[in-house]
């Protein structure tokens, strides 16, 4: 087999959910995962693969609506263009979002790279009555159009081949495209004098001056050069003098009359290139799939059909994962703990080697087979729900109907999706706080993610553990973490000092029938995540907690929190064990708090502050590096300092209060 001898750096970009992880994969042969909804990836992610003797690495990075430097993934793409100068970019278009993708292209153009269009979610398009004459579209831009299938490998092959002939003309001069008139470019070729000639990104830089990037037109010398494209600040000062003198005779904004241009330009291929259906054919269309379809994602975020949407589901996971889930790890228990615990009981005949191994804090129970046999089942329960709900496209519309509510909290409808996305994972949705350009609203949604919202996994896990007090305990355990989310909301939203609010554009996605060999392999891909992740940290704590045990220092943590935890929180003393274990994973606490909970050490309240308290509690250390990267740390440290003092008051008012309607009925 001969070895690759080149080398090539390929970007994937287009709009948010237009496809990019999926071509990356496809590419690769690597996986990553894939949502039908935005902000799926959150960062640059790199893979390779290998084509006629040439290696190519290919970095997706998250969805972008253009160059300007408005958000985190336009600079995002700035950092790996300039630390990491791509030889092809290939952009991603929903072939339904066509135009508004048109508008990042013609940006794309004045990079002077090899561009390639990949077109996805064609059949949709179709469907809806529209059809894109892909290979004019290639003809009007100069470069290679193709399309891919919604599955499979089509038009993989096509992609790879563009990309190693270099079909993309690099050199090609964007004036040729007419995406501006004359005037505009004769502007660009003076900003661009100005520019030395070793600047990769020159035409580019002149472009964005023109448009009043906040970073081009800054004077300032940078340490960060990805910010400015390595524009010196007395070059970028010339550049914002050179712009004045020439618009002195020009009327209007600038950015306002190249938007203009680009839009007219945007227009005119749109039109020539996109073909509608007959009426008649087209009204037949939408009462077809599409218009069900549509039905569906309008009902579920209506104001009074979106919430008997949301409750059915989570009644139908709380059954899943109490019912389903449970007799599985009901089975293998029967089949691999009973039997292996017997087996080495009878066996080992040293006191010590027995109890780490199988003893209530053992390698085996309290680590293993805490991980394989009580939370394994939960969670993957738990992660075919989430992955349906991800490829169906319903994540958004549920922020669409959450956005009022989350106003009064002082959160624009923008940052409603970061919180969602925290039932999957806390730390992905700490991260993609980024993308909110308020920093009250950043502050926020960071708090809220961390304190009362349990990640899929611990959502799983308290719906089982809650499963055993009964539905109204787990009803309970959600209205006062949900009324406790509200009141820290209220209470932040009061305190931080407000600033830039946001407009909310949520783009929804369409509704899809979902693949379901795609969710069975999301599925397997968290499940393996978990598997490789969590056991290797959850044997680590069984071992600490045996060691603690032996040591003695167990018995003497119990003694101090005695009081805190027996009589003010009122749950068992062995929840220390549990508080511990949160430190490590926040899975592996509730996996040893469903075991107390099944061995009848949880009686119906203490079920339900048990819950309350866990969820409410310091966050994993991964979300915690997440916070401090994304909010500061001082911010960070006040966070987890006001989440645990309010957990500990708010679970033992809790206590005094279940105790007094105890009394009372």
């Amino acid at each position: 087999m001969k070895r690759a001898r080149d080398k090539k750096n390929i970007i994937i970009t287009g709009l948010a959910n237009s496809g990019k992880t999926t071509l990356c994969n496809r590419l690769t042969g690597a996986y990553g995962l894939v949502a039908n909804y935005p902000m799926t990836t959150i960062g640059p992610q790199t893979e390779k693969y290998t084509f006629q003797n040439t290696q190519y690495s290919v970095t997706d990075i998250p969805g972008m609506n253009g160059l300007l430097a408005n958000s985190e993934e336009e600079l995002v793409f700035r950092k790996v263009i300039c630390e990491n100068p791509p030889d092809i970019v290939i952009q991603c278009i929903d072939a339904g979002r066509l135009k508004q993708s048109l508008y990042l292209t013609s940006e794309l153009l004045y990079m002077k790279v090899p561009l390639v269009i990949c077109l996805t979610s064609v059949d949709e398009t179709i469907r809806t009555g529209k059809k894109i004459d892909f290979g004019f579209l290639s003809r009007i831009l100069q470069i290679p159009v193709i399309e891919i299938g919604s599955s499979g490998k089509w038009g993989i092959y096509d992609i790879k081949e563009a990309a190693a002939a270099g079909k993309a003309a690099a050199a090609a001069d964007p004036k040729t495209r007419g995406i501006y008139p004359d005037s505009v470019e004769r502007q660009l070729d003076e900003l661009q004098s100005l520019i030395p000639k070793n600047v990769r990104w020159a035409r580019l830089c002149a472009v964005l001056s023109m448009m009043d990037d906040p970073y081009i037109s800054d004077e300032r010398t940078g340490e960060l050069d990805y910010l400015f494209f390595g524009l010196s600040g007395e070059i970028r000062k010339n550049l914002g003098k050179k712009k004045r003198d020439l618009m002195e005779n020009v009327p209007g904004n600038p950015l306002v009359m190249i938007m203009k241009e680009r839009g007219n330009w945007v227009d005119h291929i749109y039109n020539r290139v996109v073909k509608e259906r007959d009426p008649r054919t087209k009204a037949s269309v939408t009462t077809g799939k599409a218009a069900i379809a549509g039905k569906a994602a309008y009902y579920s975020r209506h104001p009074v059909w979106g919430f008997i949407f949301l409750a059915a589901f989570i009644s139908g996971a709380y059954f899943l994962v109490v019912d389903v889930a449970g007799w599985f790890s009901g089975k293998l228990e029967h089949l691999i703990s009973t039997p292996v615990v017997k087996l080495l009981g009878d066996r080992i005949t040293s006191p010590f080697w027995e109890d780490l191994l199988i003893g209530d804090y053992g390698i085996l129970t309290l680590g293993l087979f805490n991980a394989i046999i009580t939370v394994l089942p939960i969670l993957t329960i738990f992660f075919l729900l989430l992955g349906l709900l991800e490829d169906i496209g319903y994540l958004p519309n549920l922020s669409l109907l959450l956005r009022r509510a989350f106003n009064r909290l002082g959160l624009s409808g923008k940052a409603v999706m970061p919180i969602i996305l925290g039932f999957g994972c806390k730390t992905m949705a700490t991260m993609t706080t980024r993308n909110l350009k308020s920093r009250k609203e950043r502050l926020i949604a960071i708090y809220l993610i961390a304190f009362a919202i349990p990640c899929s996994a611990q959502l799983g896990l308290n719906m089982a553990i809650l499963g055993d007090a009964g539905f109204f305990a787990f009803l309970i355990a959600i209205t006062v973490l949900i009324l406790v989310e509200i009141a820290a909301g209220t209470i932040l939203n009061r305190i931080i000092p407000s600033d830039t609010r946001q407009v909310f554009i949520q783009e929804l996605p369409p509704f899809r029938i979902p693949s379901f060999t795609a969710i069975a392999k999301k599925t397997g891909y968290r499940v393996w995540w978990f598997l490789k992740e969590a056991i290797p940290i959850f044997i680590i704590a069984a071992l600490v907690i045996f060691f603690f045990d032996v040591s003695g220092f167990l018995d003497l943590l119990r003694q101090i929190l005695n009081p805190l935890v027996v009589w003010w929180l009122g749950l068992p003393i062995e929840m220390v064990d549990a508080l511990i274990l949160m430190l490590a994973r926040e899975e592996a606490a509730a996996g040893l708090i469903l075991r107390l909970s099944r061995t009848g050490m949880l009686n119906f309240p203490q079920s339900i502050i048990a819950v309350v308290v866990t969820t409410m509690f310091i966050p994993c250390f991964a979300n915690i590096v997440a916070m401090f990267k994304e909010a500061g740390v001082k911010a960070g440290i006040l966070m987890l300092l006001a989440i645990n003092v309010s957990t500990i008051i708010l679970g033992g008012a809790l206590n005094w209060l279940m105790l007094l309607v105890g009394r009372l009925f």
